[in-house]
């Protein structure tokens, strides 16, 4: 080959290979998950470091994880004063959960979004939830093991069996305080210890074992600022009108004291905004799991029966908590304008303005419920009538 073209090949080859942030494995600290406060005009920051030196989840030697706290005036300035604790580099490309203090969230995420949308290195497809505890992050130790991975899984199981919570990434919540018409929804956690219910909790050796964490109800955003929590049924039924159900359990009173419990196994929901009424559509199937009730499942007219007062019951429901949303806290979470901008902008156009002050709370209201239910009978029925 050529003199002259290896000397032009080789300075390439060496470009190509390089990287300008490269740094050395053992150089830098992998974080999985961080969290952020701000108390006055200071932020902290928790970041979750994996421990290299942990050698199993079984051993109470050390903890799985290391967590580096930081202060500063800026986001940035924060987590690089972690540097004085740590000799480590923070790697935050590999975070799989945010966790942004109530505190901060009642007065905007505008700062949070825009540290974490201007840093390339940081792939933007974690989960985000806020805190309802400070230091939620410190209470680790080898037995309760707060770790992003649990919290993921926990988040993931919620909306796969009970669908209280959601799963909202970073890039998705971009999306919606892009969005005008958006109004955020987050999940949200908390720390639980029962010597201490219904207290904020310290973080103190005494506390930490005894302490574990807690999904909790969404969180509710008004102009990109918290502004409250929704209760166990009314994030379930959010889930449901958001069509975010894969499974839960809807639990009605059919006899005194007598229960029966029908496992949703399939949700479609839809929304019309049109005449100033919103004409709401809830299509479920589920299976009747537990039914301790007097009358016999043996009986058509029985499911029937029943069905009709899960649609019933179900619709009250859906009705009241919109209700008790618009009254209480006057956010539009359920995305009621939003569906009449993209089906009637020149509407849309007359009354964004006026939305909040008028329009979103005269909205007329039409749910509409079509429950299947798939009923397998008693099973002690059919044992005593075997045993006759």
């Amino acid at each position: 080959m050529n003199k002259k073209i290896l000397i032009i090949i080789i300075p390439i080859l060496f470009l190509l290979t390089g990287c300008y942030d490269y740094k050395e494995l053992n150089s830098i600290s992998i974080l999985s998950a961080t969290e952020i406060n701000k108390i006055d005009d200071e932020f902290i920051v928790s970041a979750q470091a994996v421990n290299p030196q942990a050698p199993d989840k079984t051993s109470n030697a050390q903890a799985p994880f290391i967590i580096y706290t930081g202060r500063g005036k800026t986001i940035q300035e924060a987590y690089r004063s972690i540097a004085n604790e740590s000799s480590k580099f923070l790697y935050l490309n590999h975070i799989q959960i945010l966790i942004i203090n109530e505190k901060i969230a009642k007065e905007s995420l505008d700062e949070i979004v825009d540290y974490f949308m201007r840093s390339s290195a940081i792939r933007t497809e974690f989960y985000v939830l806020i805190g309802r505890d400070d230091n939620i992050l410190d209470i680790i130790t080898p037995i309760n093991d707060i770790s992003s991975a649990s919290i993921k899984e926990s988040i993931e199981n919620n909306l796969k069996y009970l669908g209280t919570t959601s799963d909202i990434t970073f890039n998705e919540l971009v999306s919606i305080m892009l969005d005008e018409n958006g109004e955020i929804v987050l999940p949200s956690i908390k720390l639980i210890n029962d010597s201490k219910e219904g207290e904020n909790i310290e973080n103190t050796e005494e506390t930490k074992v005894n302490t574990k964490y807690e999904l909790s109800n969404l969180a509710i955003f008004k102009d990109d600022k918290l502004i409250g929590y929704l209760n166990e049924e009314q994030s379930k039924n959010y889930n449901i009108l958001q069509n975010k159900i894969n499974n839960t359990i809807l639990t009605y009173e059919c006899d005194k004291d007598k229960y029966m419990s029908v496992e949703i196994i399939d949700s479609q929901s839809s929304i019309d905004v049109s005449n100033k009424k919103a004409n709401i559509e809830v299509k479920l199937s589920g299976n009747l799991n537990e039914y301790n009730c007097s009358k016999s499942l043996e009986n058509k007219k029985t499911i029937e029966k029943i069905e009709k007062e899960f649609e019933q019951k179900l619709t009250e429901s859906i009705t009241k908590n919109i209700n008790e949303v618009r009254t209480e806290y006057n956010s539009d979470i359920f995305g009621f304008l939003d569906n009449i901008y993209k089906k009637d902008y020149k509407t849309y156009k007359t009354i964004k303005n006026n939305w909040y002050s008028s329009n979103y709370q005269s909205l007329e209201l039409s749910v509409k419920v079509d429950l299947t239910v798939i009923a397998k009978g008693k099973v002690m029925e059919a044992i005593n009538e075997k045993n006759q």
